[in-house]
């Protein structure tokens, strides 16, 4: 799995390590995972720093420093794209990434995507349900899991989600959650 070596991939990495728990951490670094065998399996081309770090960080508005009270993705979008802008890249890169993580929850992905949005859109569900499992190298499973283990993800993941439901019902999470994700987050071929 190609990770970038650049200054904001090791920034955005050490920033979700420090303010995330390590199932969400773990999380965010499977959904990259993932995002690379799609794109191999896809035929994508893709640019390897916004998709790692927009993976890295797609989650950062589930932690309560940075839950803003709206919804998550956007949230996280928003911090996401403050902190690429912080660390001196340019404008165009820290909207790239603002949209890949706002985008990764949406119901449907608007025309033309860029490839980093359709990975993560479906890496995440790759990671969260399942959804395109078949699509990943049986023989890249075993050494994602055991590298970054799920550290008993659906149950975790799972009261994120129902927390944001309850606070947020307007949001896209409230309506998962009211149409079976549970369910399929507790569905996905992963142990835990």
């Amino acid at each position: 799995m190609p990770v970038p070596d650049s200054a904001l991939a090791k920034q955005a990495r050490e920033l979700i390590v420090t303010v995330a728990p390590p199932f969400l951490v773990n999380h965010s670094v499977r959904a990259y995972a993932w995002a690379v065998e799609l794109a191999l399996h896809d035929d994508l081309r893709f640019d390897p720093e916004i998709l790692y770090v927009s993976a890295i960080l797609h989650d950062i508005g589930l932690v309560p420093a940075y839950d803003k009270g709206g919804c998550f993705e956007f949230d996280g979008a928003e911090a996401s794209q403050a902190f690429a802008l912080e660390a001196g890249e340019p404008p165009v890169k820290a909207e790239a990434i603002y949209d890949v993580i706002a985008l990764h929850m949406a119901d449907t992905l608007p025309p033309e995507p860029a490839p980093e949005v359709v990975l993560l859109w479906d890496s995440t569900g790759t990671d969260v349900t399942g959804y395109r499992y078949a699509d990943v190298r049986r023989a890249v499973v075993p050494p994602v899991l055991a590298a970054y283990p799920r550290l008993d993800f659906k149950r975790e993941f799972g009261a994120l989600f129902v927390d944001q439901a309850a606070r947020k019902p307007t949001c896209t999470v409230a309506k998962m959650v009211a149409t079976g994700k549970l369910e399929a987050i507790n569905r996905a071929p992963y142990d835990s």
